[in-house]
């Protein structure tokens, strides 16, 4: 989300996506890493993305690596 779009749209419109992100967060923290990483090279939602990866990076994966991984598929 660019700078324009966070300074112009309503509060909740980002909340919610933050909201989103620790969702995904939440449900993945009971998830083997190999599951993980098959969803974070199935999914195509950013928001998805983003909770699977921060999982994995509090887990000992790189940001790097996880960029790789995620993009090598699509």
């Amino acid at each position: 989300m660019s700078i324009w779009q966070k300074l112009f749209l309503p509060k909740n419109i980002v909340n919610g996506g933050k909201n989103n992100i620790a969702c995904v967060e939440n449900d993945c923290a009971c998830k083997s890493n190999e599951e993980l990483l098959q969803a974070l090279q199935a999914t195509h939602d950013e928001g998805v993305a983003i909770g699977i990866k921060r999982v994995l990076m509090s887990r000992g994966f790189s940001k790097r690596e996880l960029n790789t991984l995620q993009h090598s598929i699509h």
